[in-house]
């Protein structure tokens, strides 16, 4: 049996689909709906129960029937979110700077080949963070 959350989950899942597929950005539907963005990724992420007359709505923007939203597998389990996808979510919440610098660190992390260079990056700003804290 499908749990509320999980459905919630489920529904945004299809919303996030259909609007890619449609060649939308979050920006872009939401204005359409009358909202801000960060309210219709709050229903994507199934973190916010959409309402009824906001799914409607939604449907409509995408031009897709309402009942695309809850044709789920009731008997597939419940999908954790990659850790990629949690922390690129941890990312784009960044004010300023700080999302682009994660981004280019993790970027150039990825292309060093010596694993023991790796080790000793992590170890270094695993250090500097603990000093920072401090401070």
């Amino acid at each position: 049996m499908v749990r509320c959350n999980d459905l919630d989950a489920r529904i945004g899942e299809r919303i996030r689909s259909q609007r890619k597929r449609n060649g939308l950005s979050q920006k872009e539907l939401a204005s359409q709906l009358d909202i801000v963005f960060q309210q219709l990724q709050k229903h994507e992420n199934g973190t916010s129960r959409v309402p009824a007359s906001r799914l409607y709505e939604i449907a409509r923007a995408l031009n897709t029937p309402i009942s695309h939203f809850f044709e789920v597998n009731e008997h597939a389990p419940p999908r954790r979110e990659a850790p990629l996808f949690e922390l690129s979510k941890m990312v784009g919440a960044q004010k300023g700077n700080l999302g682009k610098q994660v981004l280019e660190l993790v970027t150039a992390f990825m292309k060093i080949k010596d694993e023991e260079a790796r080790v000793d990056i992590v170890s270094l700003v695993a250090k500097l963070s603990k000093s920072n804290a401090r401070r």
